[in-house]
């Protein structure tokens, strides 16, 4: 299996794929996202994904000739779908404050209804800071770079130092977010988590960018 760390660095430089142009590609890793869901990425195997997808068994492995691909394109499929998520919140604000507050609420809330990340939450918390620590300067590294830019495109006037470092504190406390849910603010009340980004999160980000 590919690491982590390079499927991250996949999606987010690969050319998103519209599964809209090849459904049964699709169709097979949604069945293989509700079976990992169901008994765990590592004893997912192919064939239970051709079994749960409904379709036929060469139909499956005429796009992914063994386990792995199919691993793989599902994580840079789902990386993907959560950087978007991200990203689309950064945009909705009309304001930083808005878009720090929608960013959060859109992590947060695609972490909380997220088949394998509630299997992982539930079953396993300690694995996610168990994967990044081991792979730290890879994984929260591409996690920082991501949110960089984002906060750039919106400050291009604001110190490269300073915004690589308010990345980098965004990156691990939203990592441990997920990872370690929350008592206050509620993960599952997004006026509480809206509130909590636009009072904590966006003013540490507005200083540590230099941002007035």
């Amino acid at each position: 299996m590919a690491e982590l760390a390079g499927l991250l660095v996949r999606a987010i430089t690969a050319d998103p794929v519209d599964d809209g142009e090849d459904p049964t590609r699709a169709r097979i890793l949604d069945a293989a996202l509700d079976e990992a869901a169901a008994v765990g990425l590592a004893r997912m195997t192919v064939e239970d994904v051709v079994r749960r997808s409904g379709l036929g068994r060469m139909t499956v492995y005429r796009r992914f000739a063994k386990r792995d691909e199919v691993v793989d394109a599902l994580v840079v499929r789902e990386c993907r779908r959560f950087l978007d998520a991200v990203a689309d919140g950064l945009r909705a604000g009309d304001t930083a404050e808005d878009a720090t507050a929608a960013a959060f609420v859109a992590a947060m809330r695609f972490a909380r209804t997220h088949p394998l990340l509630r299997r992982v939450a539930d079953t396993d918390p300690g694995s996610v800071l168990a994967t990044a620590a081991a792979r730290d300067r890879q994984v929260l590294g591409l996690g920082r770079d991501f949110i960089a830019s984002q906060i750039a495109q919106s400050r291009p006037d604001a110190d490269p130092r300073a915004v690589r470092r308010t990345a980098d504190l965004v990156a691990r406390l939203f990592l441990t977010y997920v990872a370690v849910p929350p008592d206050d603010p509620d993960p599952r009340d997004e006026a509480e988590l809206r509130a909590f980004a636009r009072d904590v999160l966006a003013p540490v980000i507005a200083a540590g960018s230099g941002a007035g």
